[in-house]
């Protein structure tokens, strides 16, 4: 989970009562290069999901949110801190809230509210037995209103799924579709964008660097060649000196 600032942190828990830490029970997966490039980190979530099973609605769990987690929930939802999940190495993303009826300049004003999404809906594309196109949607009918943060709230975390055949899209082609994905506007681009940055700086100090040893070197070398051309014509004067005297 994460904001359009590029940082990574820990998932909510499954109660919702937790945005940074590890969740009892997650099970962390193994980082990949990329992954660890671009600073993510994988767990498990308690979503359940069987193959070709309907699920109209299923309950995650409830629980009754305090003054802290609402706090941390609300804050989230301000900063647009969304979340990213994988189904098959293929990703999803979703925002956690939105708000409403808040001044651009002066933020959070009278009158305006913001609103938790509990409930999730994923939706699974097959094509001849494999899996192809994975999306998750939230519904604002079922959102739940945090604004006042002091008055404990009670929030059912819920999901569905519902899968479908997706004849069009062949499995081996089932990436080409997130390359005209819009949801993180130049995020991936950021993180290469900065890669690249780093390398050319790297290659344009090296050759600085390498410029101005090559110039401290030839003036060595100079130097030295001229004092040894001056000592030579010392020890001619000498010789001839000794023969003539």
């Amino acid at each position: 989970m994460g904001d359009f600032e590029e940082e990574d942190f820990g998932g909510f828990s499954a109660t919702g009562q937790r945005i940074l830490g590890d969740r009892v029970g997650a099970e962390r997966h193994k980082q990949r290069l990329g992954e660890s490039i671009v600073g993510d980190r994988r767990e498990t979530s308690p979503y359940e999901l069987s193959f070709l099973d309907d699920i109209e609605w299923r309950l995650l769990c409830k629980t009754t949110l305090g003054t802290k987690e609402l706090t941390k929930f609300k804050e989230a939802i301000h900063n647009n801190y969304f979340f990213e999940m994988f189904v098959e190495d293929l990703p999803m993303w979703g925002y956690i809230g939105d708000f409403e009826d808040e001044d651009a300049i002066l933020g959070e004003m009278e009158g305006s509210h913001t609103y938790l999404f509990p409930h999730l809906h994923f939706k699974i594309g097959t094509n001849m037995g494999q899996i192809v196109s994975v999306t998750v949607t939230t519904e604002r009918d079922r959102r739940v209103d945090i604004t006042n943060v002091h008055k404990p709230t009670t929030v059912q975390f819920s999901y569905s799924v519902e899968w479908f055949e997706d004849h069009e899209l062949p499995w081996k082609m089932r990436m080409t579709r997130y390359a005209d994905s819009r949801f993180l506007p130049g995020s991936f681009e950021i993180h290469w964008l900065s890669i690249i940055n780093s390398f050319v700086l790297v290659l344009l100090l090296t050759a600085f660097l390498t410029i101005i040893l090559m110039r401290v070197l030839k003036n060595d070398f100079s130097r030295y060649m001229e004092l040894d051309d001056e000592s030579m014509e010392e020890e001619e004067v000498r010789f001839f000196c000794k023969l003539f005297m």
